[in-house]
């Protein structure tokens, strides 16, 4: 098979598989927050967020070593890192259970403790996973990661059903986060064609440590941007505020994170493989900039017309405060889908400080945050923090962002795009919920909204992909060649052809 058809079937596999492991996360929420009820998904939520913050802040890639290091794939260093995960693991779980007692007090949780000791478990059986199945990526199989990936979410969506049976409260997302845990180590195991055994060997240890170290500066800044204002609402407010926040968050963030895979997937080799023809790798870099917007506008437009029928429909009755807040959400993360266009074409020159840098600027936004919450400013004013933050750090990154005498061409078409997707967002937004018929309880009601939503969405955005010169010559060049048939030269220069 050659790398070409080898990068399009492990990008499928993985695409799949994240859209599946998403569908996965959403549904077991759903489950668990119908069934325990508003305050107990809310202390639920507060261990999501300590297990969050322990594996985003302990973020070593010891297993992404594995698969760039030259030596990756030999048994000495699968071995050190097998030694450092466990040693890592066993860490954190010290500190975790050092630090139960603060944590459970800054939620509000005292007579939680016991809980927040009991996921300081999760690390030391994160320790024990087997990276045998993550070298193999070396060899683009990308289907171990993908059954790693999927196979305990599956499994999870299950255990969320079955725990709901026996339990009644917030122990239902404790069983859920320990289950999956072993899982996943369990699996790691069955998919690995190597024992699992320690190496001991300093300069081994060291190349890892000497990748690794950066990234844990970035898991805390990725926390922040992440999980900051939750954990701001966690602490400030009451469990039913965060349990319906959270609500809202995790719906808006469910499309990005896909498109931000996607992104990765496809947009990185071409613009990887442009890079050395300005003219050529300008006008994939404005495809990408147009894209971003596309999904950022679609984004903007569903939630905001449709998000009070998806929450009823979804979550139920007692979740629709989150309404106030969902397209306060969704325009923080379309922001933050539009941020993906200039940091990825950085990393396609081999510029990773981009989006670190970004992210910096962005967490500026969280010091704002926590002085609104402690002056006790309505929820919503958390949520517009955020996209005071995702404009400061859109703004960092394209300047950063390095695309020769493109650069002013691709700031104007970016301020363009930003002028036409607000008008468009805005009209959509404000004036379709007015032509619906009077909001009810009904499920066709939030069935129509939901119907009406997506429509608009896809609506909003082809408005806006045809608004661009660029696009439309594309699509002209496309239908002239497939009148004629065969192989043709598209607009971005590649031949293509059978």
């Amino acid at each position: 098979m050659s790398l070409r058809l080898s990068l399009l079937k492990g990008a499928s596999v993985l695409t799949l598989s994240q859209a599946l492991v998403a569908a996965c996360t959403l549904l077991r929420n759903i489950i668990i927050a119908r069934h325990i009820g508003l305050e107990n998904f809310g202390i639920a939520t507060t261990f999501a967020l300590t297990i969050s913050l322990v594996e985003m802040t302990s973020n070593l890639a010891l297993d992404r070593v594995l698969v760039q290091d030259h030596d990756g794939a030999s048994d000495d260093m699968l071995g050190s890192a097998h030694f450092l995960q466990f040693l890592k693991g066993l860490l954190i779980s010290i500190i975790l259970l050092a630090l139960a007692y603060p944590i459970a007090h800054l939620f509000g949780a005292q007579d939680k403790v016991w809980a927040f000791q009991l996921l300081a478990i999760v690390p030391v059986l994160h320790g024990m996973m087997n990276f045998d199945y993550v070298v193999r990526q070396r060899n683009l199989e990308f289907v171990p990661t993908a059954l790693f990936d999927t196979i305990p979410q599956l499994l999870t969506l299950i255990v969320a059903f079955g725990a709901s049976l026996m339990f009644e409260d917030y122990r239902v997302m404790l069983a859920v986060i320990l289950l999956q845990a072993v899982m996943q180590v369990m699996l790691s195991h069955l998919l690995a064609r190597r024992p699992y055994r320690w190496v001991l060997r300093w300069p081994l240890a060291k190349r890892k440590l000497t990748f690794g170290w950066p990234l844990l500066a970035n898991g805390f800044l990725m926390f922040g941007i992440f999980q900051g204002d939750r954990a701001i609402i966690g602490s400030l407010y009451n469990m039913e505020t965060l349990a319906w926040y959270s609500v809202a968050f995790s719906l808006c963030m469910l499309p990005t994170l896909i498109f931000a895979k996607l992104s990765a997937y496809l947009l990185m080799p071409v613009l990887s493989r442009s890079r050395d023809d300005a003219a050529l790798f300008y006008r994939c870099s404005e495809f990408a900039l147009i894209g971003c917007f596309g999904f950022a506008v679609l984004v903007v437009v569903f939630f905001g017309v449709g998000g009070h029928g998806l929450i009823r429909l979804s979550f139920g009755e007692q979740y629709l405060q989150a309404v106030s807040v969902i397209t306060w959400l969704a325009v923080m993360q379309a922001l933050r889908v539009i941020r993906i266009a200039p940091s990825i074409i950085a990393n396609s020159q081999a510029h990773t400080k981009n989006a670190m840098i970004a992210n910096i600027f962005r967490c500026i936004s969280l010091g704002f945050a926590v002085m609104f919450g402690l002056n006790g400013a309505p929820v919503t004013w958390i949520a517009a923090t955020g996209i005071g933050g995702e404009m400061i750090a859109l703004a960092v990154s394209v300047y950063l962002v390095q695309i020769g005498s493109g650069k002013a061409r691709f700031v104007r078409a970016l301020a363009q795009l930003m002028m036409l997707s607000g008008v468009l967002c805005y009209a959509f937004v404000a004036l379709i919920p007015n032509l619906l018929p009077h909001p009810d309880s009904t499920v066709v009601f939030g069935l129509l909204q939901i119907a009406v939503a997506g429509f608009a969405a896809l609506l909003a955005a082809m408005l806006l992909a045809v608004a661009q010169s660029s696009v439309r010559k594309e699509i002209v060049t496309l239908i002239r060649s497939r009148r004629k048939g065969g192989s043709f030269t598209n607009g971005l220069g590649s031949r293509q052809g059978t």
